[in-house]
């Protein structure tokens, strides 16, 4: 009979969970590190994701009236 292949893990060794805070902290900053230029990387994240946050709520609340303006018509 022929032996099946176990599937692979992808995931990463085990980590032990701290708090799901601290791992969506974690997986956050790989992300940016992943995204962002060299000479913004390993710089104050929570200054930057502050920065984001605000820059993404005010965008979506200019969309948002831009839309609702449209459909009020």
């Amino acid at each position: 009979m022929a032996q099946k292949k176990k599937p692979q893990n992808k995931r990463p060794a085990f980590k032990p969970q701290q708090s799901v805070f601290h791992e969506a902290w974690d997986n956050m900053t790989e992300d940016f590190n992943r995204i962002l230029p060299e000479k913004l990387r390993n710089k104050n994240k929570k200054k930057f994701a502050l920065w984001l946050f605000v820059l993404e709520v005010v965008v979506l609340g200019v969309v948002g009236k831009f839309v609702y303006e449209w459909l009020k018509k």
